[in-house]
C-alpha cells in the first residue's frame, strides 16, 4: 500500500504554475462547431479558467483567440484541452462560477515566451495552489 507524506504531497502541489488574474481579458474559443467567448478568471503559464455557460467534454481540444489588441503580442491561436467543465447549476451550488479549465498545449517556446511575458506586464498574481 502506498502512503503519501505530507511533504511529498505538498511537493506535488507546489510545483503548480502561478496564476493570475488580468483586468478584462476575454477569450474567444472555437469548438469546431461554433465559437464562443468567456472571461477569463484566473490564467497561468499552462492554463486558463474561461467564465461561461457553454459545456464541453473532458479532453476536447479547442482554440482560443485572445481578445486582446495586436500591440500585446499574444500568440493569435493558442490549442487548449478541456480539463473540467464546471457546469452552472444555481440551484445547488448558487455561489459557484460556471466555466471551462483549460491546459494549454502545442505551444512552442516563442508562443509560451509571450504569455509569460503578457502575464507578468499585465497581470496580478491571484493564487498558486
Amino acid at each position: 500500500r502506498y502512503r503519501v507524506f505530507r511533504s511529498e504531497y505538498m511537493a506535488v502541489h507546489t510545483d503548480r504554475a502561478r496564476r493570475y488574474h488580468v483586468n478584462g481579458l476575454n477569450m474567444i474559443y472555437d469548438t469546431g462547431d461554433g465559437f464562443w467567448s468567456g472571461n477569463v478568471i484566473d490564467v497561468s503559464e499552462s492554463g486558463l479558467f474561461i467564465e461561461t455557460h457553454h459545456e464541453l467534454a473532458a479532453d476536447t481540444i479547442i482554440t482560443l483567440m485572445p481578445d486582446v489588441s495586436e500591440e500585446e503580442q499574444l500568440p493569435f491561436e493558442i490549442k487548449a484541452k478541456v480539463v473540467r467543465t464546471i457546469e452552472y447549476d444555481p440551484d445547488n451550488f448558487f455561489d459557484r462560477i460556471p466555466g471551462l479549465a483549460l491546459s494549454l498545449v502545442d505551444m512552442d517556446d516563442a508562443q509560451k515566451q509571450k504569455v509569460s511575458a503578457f502575464l507578468q506586464s499585465h497581470g496580478a498574481p491571484c493564487r498558486k495552489d
